[in-house]
């Protein structure tokens, strides 16, 4: 029994020609490209290097103080949620281990900050103003204490990290453009 067929024979000769043809080419392209790149890279950076050491030398002491002060403010945000982040990683890991979430609320940091103090003998036996006190009891009581304390910090630390940016453009500009 013979199949007669009219394709013609696949020639792998041909193929891996045009396979190797294609492959010089995109790498010649590449490499094109890569310089080419390169090339536009390094004078943006020279420019950019350019830029900031002509607006560095005539920054001021008050500029100086102002990146401390909001940098300072910032990293304080950052510790803040990461410390919140922490406590929320040890419940995590303790209901992991023992199945049991362990709550922590905002109501324990309150006992030891105003621990003997008339506000915390108010909290706990109100003698007026009983719907205020019920009101901060189930705020108290409701939120997490990891929340109270990612929440702030991550929005203190972006909020700093913003303001940052914004005035770092803004001053590089004001300098860079200002006519002496």
């Amino acid at each position: 029994m013979t199949i007669e067929s009219n394709q013609t024979r696949f020639n792998h000769e041909t193929w891996i020609r045009h396979l190797y043809t294609f492959m010089d080419t995109a790498r010649q392209f590449l490499n094109e490209l890569f310089n080419g790149l390169t090339i536009l890279l390094k004078k943006g950076l020279l420019q950019i290097w350019n830029d900031i050491s002509f607006v560095f030398k005539q920054l001021t002491p008050q500029d100086f103080i102002i990146t401390a002060l909001i940098t300072t403010i910032g990293v304080f945000g950052t510790i803040i949620f990461m410390t919140g982040l922490g406590l929320f990683i040890y419940q995590a890991i303790l209901w992991l281990q023992e199945g049991i979430w362990t709550e922590f609320s905002l109501f324990v940091v309150f006992n030891f900050i105003f621990d003997d103090t008339a506000l915390q003998e108010w909290m706990l036996h109100p003698e007026s103003w009983f719907g205020l006190q019920k009101l901060f009891s189930w705020f108290l009581e409701i939120i997490p204490l990891s929340a109270a304390l990612m929440i702030p910090g991550i929005s203190l630390a972006v909020f700093m990290a913003t303001t940052f940016l914004i005035a770092f453009t803004y001053r590089f500009y004001q300098l860079r453009n200002r006519n002496d």
